[in-house]
């Protein structure tokens, strides 16, 4: 029984960072010269490419990974499946924390004030891809080291 809620706890981080992905990971606005008005604009992982396919790649592998350990919790690589899936969120989560850039600048295209700032959703990834790293680590050491005898 242990076992298994520990993958549900992976199970769990495997969803919030498949829903971050989907979620905003950078918010912010442009100074229109002519109205002069603000113009919110915001993207989330899916808009912005590369760092977040990672990340994508990393919630469905710590999905399939949870629920494959969910159903066999005794099976030491389905824990590594997982501890892969959540590692691979946590780097594209990661690396969108170090890409996006935050504060006042100017845009690149048309030169106007500009400002951004992270969104919920890369946040979201992130502590997604933390929990099903625990759960995978937690889970395969409890399945290593057999340290619930025979129970679940």
């Amino acid at each position: 029984m242990v076992m298994r809620i520990i993958a549900l706890i992976g199970l769990i981080g495997g969803i919030l960072a498949l829903v971050g992905i989907f979620t905003t990971w950078a918010t912010g606005g442009v100074l229109d010269p002519l109205l002069y008005e603000w113009i919110p604009v915001s993207a989330s992982g899916w808009d912005i490419g590369s760092y977040s396919t990672v990340a994508l790649v990393g919630a469905c592998v710590a999905l399939v990974g949870a629920l494959s350990a969910l159903a066999a919790p005794r099976v030491k690589a389905l824990w590594a499946i997982l501890a892969i899936g959540g590692i691979l969120a946590i780097a594209g989560a990661a690396y969108g924390f170090f890409d996006i850039d935050t504060g006042p600048g100017w845009t690149s295209i048309w030169h106007l004030p500009a400002c951004s700032s992270y969104g919920y959703g890369l946040s979201l990834t992130l502590v997604g891809g933390i929990l099903a790293l625990i759960g995978a680590l937690v889970g395969g050491i409890l399945a290593l080291t057999g340290a619930l005898g025979s129970k679940e």
